[in-house]
């Protein structure tokens, strides 16, 4: 096993060797991301082409035509596919798509920008003719001369795909549910006007409104960033403050905005309205812990400006309010827990999901009787126009 681990280690020093040796030029460092198709001896090739093989991807390279100019020998055993059904031919993204995979294929290439490369979950259609569940990483490379699509593809095991719901299906469920709910009321006012016992009509309104309000969290939690661009942290904070004010105006809390000269200057790449959403509901949260007189602080900081677009914002989010023991704490992020009655539970790991999938992190820290901190990191943009 080990000697097997050993002959792979030098097999890349060796492809590493033999094109630091043709390649000697200042530029070399961005050999993994050239875009000037790299040339090698023939045993070094073999060599490299076994040792992709390897590994449990498929890998590929496509020409402007989207015909398949090199792919990994292993494609056989791991998707079923024979490699020379797929060299010269444009199957790979064309006859072995399904035409709804094929056309978001389509559309994230020609939307993406280089150096960035996109990724998408779908089904590649096997020798067997049947569909395969694939995670699938792509980029375009363009120079003057030369353009390809180069690509990586992971099969799914029953397991992840069995815990994969698409956001379609979610969203037609939740807009079913809510008609449901919308005929509910109807009749709930026809009882009314009928002279129904006003306590138990009560009682049913009530138990509707927090099932609407339950439906509308989690279609909350489910959302995807959609509309992606340039936005600026302080404006999102500003917004998110604006709608929890009355929260904090009925519980008599303080409030106090920290670093909004530095959040000016930051800028995250992601969706506006589910970061808004996110901070939102943390606000919430703080001031749902405080009683009259508690103090809730937004405080940020940033790292100083690089020349990477790697530079990283801190928000923290602190309270005065009731705090978490140890046990709450443990459980707090998990979706539908709460340790008040009357809160469905999805808030916070709603605003956990959103910043994560902008490439953010949540550490929560909290003591029962002296209230909680949220210390939130997320990677920003270097300017308006750029991307992470």
């Amino acid at each position: 096993m080990e000697e097997g681990l050993w002959q792979k280690c030098e097999l890349i020093l060796a492809f590493f060797r033999a094109h630091s040796a043709e390649n000697q030029s200042p530029n070399s460092m961005q050999t993994a991301r050239s875009n000037q198709p790299v040339l090698f001896g023939r045993p070094t090739s073999q060599k490299l082409s076994e040792f992709l093989a390897s590994f449990p991807c498929v890998s590929y390279e496509l020409d402007a035509n989207f015909i398949v100019q090199t792919v990994s020998s292993n494609i056989l055993d791991l998707l079923g596919i024979q490699q020379e059904c797929l060299l010269g031919r444009r199957a790979l993204w064309h006859e072995r798509l399904f035409p709804a995979d094929r056309e978001r294929l389509m559309t994230r290439l020609h939307e993406n920008t280089a150096p960035t490369f996109v990724s998408e979950i779908h089904r590649i259609i096997n020798d067997s003719g049947l569909p395969v569940w694939v995670s699938h990483s792509f980029w375009k490379i363009e120079t003057r001369h030369h353009t390809s699509v180069r690509g990586t593809i992971v099969p799914l095991t029953r397991e992840v795909r069995s815990k994969f719901v698409e956001t379609e299906t979610i969203s037609q469920f939740i807009h079913k549910i809510g008609n449901h709910f919308q005929l509910m009321n109807l009749l709930i006012g026809s009882i009314r006007r009928n002279q129904t016992p006003g306590s138990e009509l009560d009682a049913l309104e009530e138990t509707v409104e927090r099932a609407v309000d339950f439906t509308r969290s989690f279609s909350n939690f489910c959302q995807v960033p959609a509309h992606l661009s340039a936005v600026n942290l302080s404006e999102i904070l500003l917004s998110a403050t604006q709608s929890v004010a009355p929260l904090f105006a009925e519980k008599k809390a303080q409030f106090n905005f920290k670093g909004e000269r530095i959040l000016n200057e930051i800028f995250v790449f992601g969706d506006s309205s589910l970061l808004e959403l996110a901070f939102s509901s943390l606000l919430e949260n703080a001031g749902d812990a405080t009683k009259p007189g508690d103090v809730v602080t937004i405080d940020s900081n940033s790292e100083p400006p690089g020349p990477m677009p790697s530079s990283i914002a801190w928000i923290s989010i602190i309270d005065t309010g009731c705090g978490m023991n140890k046990g709450v704490l443990e459980k707090a992020s998990a979706p539908f827990f709460s340790s008040k009655r009357d809160r469905h539970g999805l808030g916070l790991s709603m605003a956990i999901r959103v910043l994560e999938m902008h490439g953010g992190l949540i550490n929560i820290s909290s003591e029962e009787n002296h209230g909680t901190r949220l210390d939130i990191v997320l990677p920003v943009c270097s300017s308006v126009g750029s991307e992470r």
